[in-house]
């Protein structure tokens, strides 16, 4: 058997609550019922927007805040993803950082992100280069040809 027809795929998505995120959550969970394997939904908290922030309750409501985008991550995968491998995980600093990071560290297959946040799909995508690894970055369009996703896949 070939080990590449066992290989199954790993997806991350970037996910920050904004509508394109929710649509790159649902187009990896589609991914991966078609071809196997898992979707992982990384919410980050950016923690480094409050250093040196004095206003009374602010980093307390944007945590509250991140929680619910996960909560949101999570309910959508149960309504989406029955039958799937999948989960979130939550994590704290740079959501840039954190999100490579992680995709590097899983040696995931496919990164999904909201258009603003290209920087991500870049920097993987350079870090992949970099390892020798082929990989394609790509924008996914909605039906009115406005971005919907950027994608970084491994080839």
């Amino acid at each position: 058997m070939n080990p590449k027809e066992d290989k199954k795929m790993k997806v991350l998505v970037a996910y920050d609550g904004s509508m394109q995120a929710k649509d790159a959550l649902r187009y990896g969970v589609e991914k991966v019922r078609v071809n196997g394997g898992e979707v992982v939904a990384l919410h980050v908290f950016n923690s480094n927007m409050f250093l040196d922030y004095d206003v009374f309750g602010a980093e307390e409501s944007g945590r509250a805040e991140s929680m619910r985008f996960a909560a949101e991550a999570k309910k959508i995968l149960g309504e989406t993803g029955t039958g799937i491998n999948s989960r979130v995980i939550c994590a704290e600093g740079n959501p840039e950082e954190e999100t490579i990071n992680y995709a590097r560290d899983n040696n995931m297959d496919l990164l999904l992100c909201s258009p603003r946040y290209k920087s991500i799909i870049r920097g993987f995508k350079k870090l992949l280069d970099k390892q020798g690894r082929k990989a394609q970055e790509d924008m996914i369009f909605d039906e009115t040809e406005r971005p919907r996703l950027a994608v970084v896949s491994q080839q």
